[in-house]
């Protein structure tokens, strides 16, 4: 069996009761997404926004963009090595969520470049302007040596998406 990639286009991303796709709109629940987030104790405080194309809207810094998959069928899991163990991946079904990102932002740790205009003339110079965002907001606790802060931050994207 070889891998098949279904892709899921997103139109929109909205705060729901419930995490779902439903006419091309995806609903996430803010609650239950902060809580995932949190069950890393290199984590303070979590936040989750959205940023949609032609909002005034920066988002910065940047550490991290996920395009958002789940593996509906066949062995293994998404993000291997990530989330889920070392595994052959290359087969079975996984669908892609087209049109978003989960994007992971943090308090800048050392030399931080990574700015996304969702409007304006900054929005011509990147694809992400182009897409509806989850944005994950994370303050690591206190004392966290850098690497550690940004690793914490990029897993918490993978976990997100």
């Amino acid at each position: 069996m070889r891998l098949e990639l279904g892709h899921v286009l997103i139109n929109d991303v909205q705060f729901g009761n419930e995490t779902k796709i439903e006419n091309g709109v995806l609903y996430v629940n803010k609650e239950e997404l902060i809580a995932l987030i949190k069950e890393d104790e290199h984590l303070k405080e979590v936040d989750v926004d959205i940023a949609r194309p032609g909002e005034k809207v920066r988002i910065t810094p940047v550490k991290d963009v996920v395009e958002p998959r789940v593996k509906v069928e066949g062995p293994g899991g998404v993000f291997p090595g990530i989330l889920s163990k070392v595994d052959v991946v290359g087969s079975g079904k996984t669908n892609v969520l087209k049109g978003c990102a989960v994007m992971t932002t943090g308090k800048i740790v050392g030399f931080q470049e990574g700015i996304v205009d969702m409007t304006g003339p900054g929005a011509d110079y990147t694809p992400f302007s182009k897409i509806n965002n989850v944005v994950l907001i994370c303050e690591p606790v206190d004392g966290l040596k850098q690497h550690d802060h940004e690793k914490a931050v990029r897993f918490a994207g993978f976990k997100a998406a």
